[in-house]
């Protein structure tokens, strides 16, 4: 059962982004600095700097091929 009991939707999309430093929040497509670095993807708070997330991209798994 669904606490509001108004069915009014959330004020917040799913994609909203916050900052463990400021608090900051925004959609990732809206106000994030977003650094690539070739297979690096580094999202940085607008506000005060703080690197909210690093990744580096998986590798493709090698196919396998039958004998």
């Amino acid at each position: 059962m669904n606490a509001d009991a108004s069915g009014s939707p959330p004020s917040r999309g799913k994609s909203v982004l916050f900052c463990s430093e400021c608090r900051f929040e925004s959609p990732l497509s809206d106000g994030w600095l977003v650094v690539s670095d070739g297979n690096e993807r580094t999202l940085v708070c607008p506000k005060c700097g703080h690197v909210a997330d690093h990744r580096s991209a998986r590798s493709a798994p090698t196919p396998q091929h039958a004998d």
